[in-house]
């Protein structure tokens, strides 16, 4: 099995094989195929093999029975790689066979669905077994040895790479990752050595290197070339306008009233918050108000810890990941205090202090659903002082749905016929006209057109000769999933 992936030595971002320098900080790139990822599962094993002498001494492990230690930990990979799979609904082959090349098992799809516990729930029997041999080496000066830190070591690469092994990451399991990777090392604590826990910090996720600069005025043609969200646009252009005269007035040495540049976008899902702030960045960025003009997106559970301590630090990681561009923090008012136990609270003070002290070069963007982000404000009088710029997303109505759709059409090269052109200017009337108070907007359309392209898929396929124009054509046919 060939996996086409490479990793970078230094900052541990995971790249396409294509790189021999990574476009992040320069560093040196390995090639990795799933041979790599077998000699640090068998360097682990070597090590517990090592340690086995200890095993008559070690109740965990005796209570094993005749279940080899390597087997346990063998079984419990395969859990972990289960959960992680299982994170987006659904097993592909190239998951089935990235776990048993590793593995080398011999796992079904099935095996994997009909696992209806992983057992993900408790901190895996292979750990606490580990620890116990390593306490026991250590007694006989074996300090060098520390298997508990190598197999954590083993989860967080094998699942790294596991979870990109389709060349795409899916946001819900990577989530799953990262919380499960906190969670393990929270329960194991000082048994992990120094150079494991600064590993943690690595980014996971499959980026590509930040675009060419534009120059302001192409961000801002785009800007206002996006369909509908007249308001948001007039809005933001006078917001933009106002800037570049404070920032002209502060090069001149001007005095001027402090003012928030801080931001609250409200509106219901996929009405364009995130593409709206990814473009502020930049446009602030080529005005000179942001060092590096980029957009970094996060949510409550990128900010928020399982354990006193833990969200300050999450949180100040993510703050410094922002410095020089925006924070985007959607769904933001799940950060507000629910409980004694809720941590969310730790994270507003975290951002309040840091919005104080790099108020010259950050700026943050909290976005959420109208109501529940004014409950959000009203929570913190902090909040309230730092963010008095409001701007209201609106629905998207009918025709700019159905512009969105044809988009979507022309980024996939696919044109209608006229019946169906007829039918989707009818659909969009009556989806607009009975849209629930939490209307998806843009992606109820993607929704929409990826079940149209599926319905197509299924047509064309049982035809034993397919034309361009055929593959190309969306017709009234292919609508009728609705019906």
């Amino acid at each position: 099995m060939m996996l086409n992936w490479s990793i970078c030595s230094n900052c541990g971002k995971i790249l396409d094989n294509s790189n021999e320098i990574c476009p992040f900080c320069q560093g040196k790139v390995d090639k990795f195929q799933i041979d790599n990822l077998k000699n640090e599962l068998t360097n682990l094993t070597f090590l517990v093999k090592t340690l086995d002498v200890f095993r008559p001494y070690c109740q965990s492990i005796s209570d094993l029975g005749n279940i080899t230690l390597e087997s346990l930990i063998l079984d419990d990979f395969f859990r972990w790689f289960s959960y992680l799979g299982l994170g987006d609904g659904k097993i592909t082959d190239n998951e089935v066979e990235f776990i048993n090349s590793l593995l080398d098992s011999t796992y079904s799809r099935e095996d994997i669905l009909n696992l209806t516990d992983s057992g993900m729930d408790e901190i895996p029997q292979s750990f606490n077994c580990l620890s116990e041999l390593d306490e026991f080496g250590r007694n006989y000066d074996m300090t060098n040895l520390n298997s508990v830190s190598t197999l954590f070591k083993c989860y967080k690469l094998f699942g790294k790479f596991f979870i990109t092994v389709d060349n795409e990451l899916d946001d819900n399991v990577l989530k799953d990752y990262q919380s499960y990777i906190d969670k393990l090392e929270s329960s194991l604590g000082d048994k992990l050595t120094e150079d494991t826990q600064i590993d943690l910090k690595r980014d996971l996720k499959m980026e590509k290197p930040e675009e060419e600069s534009k120059g302001l005025q192409d961000y801002l043609d785009e800007l206002n070339k996006l369909v509908g969200l007249e308001k948001v646009k007039k809005d933001v252009n006078s917001l933009i306008n106002l800037v570049q005269i404070r920032k002209l007035r502060q090069d001149r040495g001007i005095k001027q009233p402090p003012m928030s540049l801080h931001l609250v976008f409200s509106g219901n899902p996929g009405t364009g918050k995130t593409t709206v702030a990814r473009l502020l960045s930049k446009i602030y960025h080529e005005i000179g108000l942001l060092s590096k003009g980029h957009l970094v997106e996060t949510d409550r559970s990128g900010l928020v810890g399982g354990y006193v301590g833990q969200t300050a630090i999450k949180t100040q990681e993510v703050i410094q990941s922002a410095l020089g561009g925006i924070l985007f923090i959607d769904e933001a008012y799940a950060l507000a205090k629910t409980s004694e136990n809720d941590y969310g609270g730790e994270a507003i003070d975290t951002l309040l202090k840091a919005m104080e002290d790099h108020r010259d070069d950050l700026i943050v963007i909290v976005a959420g659903y109208p109501a529940l982000m004014e409950k959000f404000l009203y929570s913190n009088p902090g909040l309230e002082s730092r963010f008095n710029k409001f701007i209201y997303f609106d629905d998207y109505n009918s025709d700019e749905l159905y512009n969105i759709f044809w988009l979507m059409c022309e980024e996939a090269n696919l044109t209608m016929d006229k019946p169906a052109d007829d039918y989707i200017k009818q659909y969009f009337e009556k989806m607009y006209e009975t849209r629930s108070s939490n209307f998806a907007n843009g992606r109820a359309v993607r929704n929409f057109f990826e079940e149209v392209i599926t319905a197509q898929a299924n047509r064309l396929a049982p035809q034993s000769e397919i034309t361009d124009e055929e593959l190309n054509t969306l017709t009234y046919e292919d609508f009728l999933v609705e019906e």
